[in-house]
């Protein structure tokens, strides 16, 4: 029998979160939310993050190079979800390559498997990894962040719309599977934040050469209506702790 110490340590260990890309933006921001809310948090990025707290740890990883990813760093990701009996876990796929800004017949294929590697390879091997280790009678949530531009083409991002829409349909299909399966407290949200205050805004809005969209992005700014994170992620934030969502759910932010 547990003493009351030990019963305290193990309630601050209750829910786990592996988000990607915490080392700027939305996935900064949601990971020190969830923290606040009394998350574990396990950050995955290319970059150190600037998140202090006992309850982050951060994993250095380019998700550029998937074999790493599914070697090393899913076996330590195994370890610390098999540590502890986690009563919730979350997985949010965020971090995004914006591509290579180029017109189609001007993208390399090194530029092309880059974008692809860490917009759908990445997430998808995440995504089976969560489902294969997390017990199914912990709640799981797991969020692609999703973008418009899955949905609708505009010059020069054709790899970045391609991955999105890639990334869109793999947690659609992997969301019929687990209603093949005795997965009911799994869930799955595709998550478009709208456009938000990021270093991907920067990219695509500072002059570049070739950049045929590249007005639309400065009108973004010039129009005052990019987003702040803090606001975007509230609707991320409601669903890895809800136990009503269906197993796949579509929601895109809209200003109030």
């Amino acid at each position: 029998m547990l003493d009351l110490r030990e019963e305290a340590i193990v309630a601050t260990h209750k829910k786990l979160a592996i988000v990607t890309g915490t080392s700027s933006g939305i996935g900064s921001g949601l990971a020190a939310a969830l923290i606040e809310r009394n998350w574990d948090v396990v950050g995955l990025s290319r970059r150190d993050a600037s998140i202090n707290s006992p309850r982050y740890e951060h994993v250095l990883v380019d998700l550029a190079h998937t074999t790493g990813l599914e070697g090393h760093i899913l076996s330590t990701l195994k370890h610390k979800l098999t540590a502890l009996s986690w009563e919730r876990v979350a997985l949010v796929n965020n971090a995004a390559a914006i591509g290579s800004l180029k017109g189609l017949e001007d993208i390399s294929e090194p530029e092309l498997s880059k974008v692809y590697a860490v917009n759908v390879i990445a997430p998808a091997l995440l995504m089976g990894f969560v489902i294969r280790e997390v017990p199914e009678s912990s709640w799981l949530r797991i969020i692609n962040v999703s973008s418009g531009a899955a949905h609708k083409g505009l010059p020069g991002i054709s790899d970045y719309s391609g991955s999105k829409a890639a990334l869109r349909l793999t947690g659609m299909t992997l969301a019929a599977e687990i209603e093949q399966s005795n997965r009911s407290r799994t869930a799955i949200l595709s998550y478009e934040p709208g456009v938000v205050d990021t270093e991907m805004q920067v990219k695509a809005r500072t002059p570049a050469a070739g950049f045929p969209s590249q007005a639309v992005f400065q009108g973004f700014h010039s129009q005052g209506i990019l987003q702040p994170v803090g606001i975007v992620i509230d609707a991320m934030l409601d669903f890895v702790e809800d136990t009503q969502s269906p197993v796949f759910t579509e929601k895109r932010f809209t200003p109030s």
